[in-house]
């Protein structure tokens, strides 16, 4: 299996082979074909399975295919926290590398007045946090009503966290004509739940984690205290053959911590 047996246009296939990849995972050959037919999707892969290609390069696609004058913004991608919008925005980046199609991200941290002079342009994605969608929405910053693919990106994060009244205002304000994509890292009961109050007749698409690979990947890990994570991270680095991620509580820490190694 190959990008062009998935039906993907050049300058995809073009971005996608530039960016390192040869083949299709397996979340993307069951995801991409029922999303290119206008189909709703359920897809559940754990992270580094080609998830969020799976659901990114046929959504483009779509939009190439369905040209427009206009400047609504016409695909919307909701995630949970800025850092992940800001790993949206980078990948959207790279596989609309040949594309005619503008994006832009809106999350807490970013100034409201930049983001409102981007939005006075063209956009035809936008990847935003719940919160800050809002706020620009009842401001009357941001018109929702021609959006033809609704995104919820990673679904089961979205509501561990406790978005779920937002997700809801979010689609109250959409058209209820469109397509919708719901992808998540787990499928606990209440994300299959709540996928079906919003899905419609949705294909599901699972992809089972490595289990050979979990059984033979060694885990250590490693306590200490906040005044001795310094030398454990050092003595840890400096080891060979180490692969390792450390844990903070917060960014300020984790950016005192890269500045020391």
């Amino acid at each position: 299996m190959n990008f062009k047996n998935l039906n993907l246009i050049n300058p995809i296939i073009r971005a996608v082979t530039e960016a390192g990849y040869s083949r299709p995972t397996e979340i993307q050959c069951n995801a991409v074909p029922p999303i290119l037919t206008g189909r709703d999707v359920l897809g559940c892969a754990q992270s580094g399975t080609g998830k969020t290609a799976a659901f990114i390069m046929p959504i483009l696609q779509l939009l190439k295919r369905h040209t427009t004058d206009h400047k609504e913004i016409r695909i919307l991608i909701l995630t949970p926290t800025p850092e992940l919008a800001r790993q949206l925005e980078e990948n959207l980046g790279i596989y609309s590398k040949y594309l005619p199609l503008s994006q832009l991200s809106v999350y807490e941290g970013i100034p409201v007045g930049s983001q409102l002079a981007a939005l006075r342009k063209r956009v035809d994605i936008l990847v935003a946090t719940p919160g800050r969608l809002l706020d620009l929405e009842n401001q009357r910053h941001i018109d929702l009503s021609k959006i033809e693919v609704f995104v919820l990106d990673k679904a089961d994060k979205m509501l561990e966290m406790g978005f779920i009244n937002e997700i809801k205002k979010v689609v109250k304000l959409l058209p209820q004509k469109r397509q919708n994509l719901f992808f998540s890292t787990t499928m606990p009961g209440s994300v299959k739940h709540f996928a079906g109050t919003i899905l419609n007749n949705p294909v599901e698409v699972t992809v089972s984690p490595d289990s050979s690979a979990i059984q033979t990947t060694k885990k250590p890990v490693g306590f200490a205290e906040k005044e001795k994570k310094k030398d454990m991270q050092t003595d840890t680095l400096q080891k060979k053959n180490i692969r390792s991620l450390l844990f903070t509580r917060t960014q300020h820490v984790t950016g005192k911590l890269v500045q020391q190694s």
